[in-house]
């Protein structure tokens, strides 16, 4: 089992862009997916694919869940210019990460047409 300190800190490593530190936290071949782009990554195309996303970044787990060897976060992630958050599905094996599923959306107003109905509440 890991614990929540195992995350918070992946996620510190993951705004940070920190690169070693973050392949310290995988196995050589997991499997990372990013869905809502029909992307699949190594732990080194990921890696890149973090590491090289322009501007600095900020992280801030806001739910933890963990079943057996599975754990599910939601997280925001941000910058200046940005907000968005991230859900993520991780499979741990002997305190390593094994396979990542994530789903990653940009924050912001409900669309103009679901404004108009003047329905729902500001989560904030």
């Amino acid at each position: 089992m890991v614990d929540k300190e195992f995350i918070v800190t992946y996620w510190e490593y993951v705004a940070a862009q920190d690169r070693d530190n973050l392949r310290k936290f995988f196995y050589p071949d997991a499997c990372i997916n990013w869905h809502c782009t029909n992307e699949r990554f190594t732990v080194e195309e990921y890696i890149e694919a973090n590491c090289e996303y322009p501007g600095k970044w900020k992280g801030m787990v806001e739910r933890f869940e963990q079943m057996g060897n599975s754990i599910i976060t939601v997280t925001r992630v941000w910058n200046e210019d940005i907000s968005v958050h991230a859900c993520s599905f991780f499979e741990i094996e002997d305190g390593k990460i094994k396979a990542l599923d994530e789903y990653w959306g940009d924050d912001g107003e409900a669309p103009e047409w679901r404004r108009a109905m003047n329905i729902g509440k500001s989560i904030n």
